[in-house]
């Protein structure tokens, strides 16, 4: 007896013994990551300080305000975003300067929602678009007669479902009455649901972008219109023979179709919910303004690599010397725009063909509004690496602070007809977004040693 608990004694001193070089060892390996690498682990085991009030849970290349219990994978630190603690630096004199809604903003609001509640401005909505659209904008400043427009996308006849050849996502290329194509991008999942960026598009995504648009100034933006559609009555019985082969009912009665493209596969088809399927229509480009595009040149490495602008923090002096110097600016407003919604695609600059002044054409943003809790700040990198800006932009920047743009877009989604559009959580997101993007501009006015050669 006594010889078997010497040995158990023996076993349970020599785990502990291992166990405890173990976590020595893993300590010592640990403390040479760079911190934001630890976030690939899972946040909420984070020993951390408890936070005060208006204290983010991390800082860093990505911004999180609140703890969080699930894993987000984030890149090392990289050398191209230096200007970050610079930021950071500006942010609560920024917070205190823009903590209340500016006063000219309801009438701002109200001119926009004035555009999308007339209606009976136009009986040829096809027509307006197409006179509307020239290569630096689809929709006018002033846009009466877009009501009509919009409302044609959510409910003019569908005349044919057919197949999109563009994009790796289940898209439908729909044919409306009046000879009007649009794409249709079914529903994928709930609007408060956590969406990892190598998952499903968020079809409410492109409603939110086409009207962040225009409060932005940035006119470039597709127009889009949330939409109920009969599965069986309106996509089956037009659908073109390929498509119509991926059509079944299902063991509920749905109709469900899972359609034809990279990823479609029949294990992941969308459904009816009592004969309906919600999603979004996105106008065509008009045959006058053909699309071309190229490479971003703040894009992503592919396999992981990193790419020169995230290594280099004056990587914009390589673009300003290249062929893509004249839409800097438009590089820097788009960048904007995707750190507001968080795009995480944005691999091609898409423009209009045979038009040298053409501005950017911000297409294809359903890959955004993944996660309220985080903002990647690396979408900054235009701005933060070039420290220019549209004075106009700027502008629309402190109009829409202080709680103004999430003020600005709960109206204007309200009008949607699959509202509401967008949750509390996302639209505070915004809020707070914006901030951070005044507070870049606040950190590059201290670098360059006032406005000047940072508003244009």
């Amino acid at each position: 007896m006594r010889k078997r608990q010497s040995i158990v004694a023996f076993l349970v001193s020599g785990t502990l013994l291992l166990i405890s070089i173990y976590l020595l060892e893993t300590k010592s390996q640990s403390s040479l990551l760079p911190r934001s690498y630890h976030l690939n682990e899972n946040i909420a085991s984070t020993s951390l300080q408890k936070k005060k009030e208006n204290v983010p849970f991390f800082q860093g290349e990505v911004f999180i305000p609140k703890e969080i219990s699930y894993k987000v994978k984030i890149r090392k630190n990289r050398t191209g975003l230096q200007m970050l603690s610079s930021l950071y630096d500006q942010l609560p004199s920024v917070r205190a300067t823009y903590s209340s809604v500016s006063p000219y903003l309801d009438d701002f609001i109200k001119k926009l929602k004035e555009d999308l509640v007339v209606r009976g401005v136009t009986t040829d909505p096809w027509d307006l678009a197409r006179k509307w659209a020239n290569p630096n904008a689809v929709v006018p400043e002033n846009a009466p007669g877009l009501g009509d427009v919009l409302a044609a996308l959510s409910t003019a006849p569908i005349i044919e479902a057919g197949i999109c050849t563009k994009g790796l996502k289940l898209k439908v290329l729909l044919t409306l009455e009046g000879n009007q194509k649009a794409l249709f991008k079914p529903i994928r999942c709930t609007r408060d649901k956590i969406i990892p960026s190598k998952g499903p598009d968020r079809h409410n995504a492109e409603i939110v972008a086409f009207h962040l648009g225009r409060l932005l100034g940035n006119r470039m933006v597709p127009m889009a219109a949330g939409r109920l559609v009969s599965v069986r009555e309106e996509l089956w019985s037009v659908a073109v023979p390929k498509l119509a082969e991926t059509f079944y009912t299902n063991e509920n009665e749905e109709a469900c179709f899972y359609g034809v493209c990279h990823y479609c596969k029949k294990m992941n088809p969308v459904c009816a919910t009592k004969g309906f399927l919600e999603g979004v229509v996105i106008l065509w480009f008009p045959d006058h303004l053909p699309l071309n595009k190229t490479l971003h040149p703040w894009r992503f490495g592919k396999s992981g690599k990193l790419a020169k602008w995230e290594t280099d923090t004056t990587y914009c002096t390589r673009v300003l010397r290249g062929d893509q110097s004249p839409q800097i600016l438009d590089f820097v407003d788009q960048s904007v725009f995707d750190f507001l919604i968080q795009n995480d695609m944005r691999y091609h600059a898409v423009y209009i063909q045979g038009a040298p002044n053409s501005s950017l054409v911000p297409m294809d943003n359903g890959k955004s509004l993944g996660d309220p809790n985080i903002d990647r700040m690396d979408r900054l990198a235009p701005l933060l690496q070039c420290c220019r800006i549209r004075q106009a932009t700027y502008e629309r920047l402190i109009l829409l602070s202080g709680g103004g743009i999430s003020r600005a877009l709960r109206e204007l989604l309200a009008l949607d007809p699959v509202a509401p559009v967008l949750t509390e959580a996302h639209l505070s997101a915004m809020d707070r977004r914006v901030t951070h993007i005044l507070a870049a501009l606040s950190a590059c006015r201290e670098k360059e040693g006032g406005w000047e050669g940072v508003l244009y």
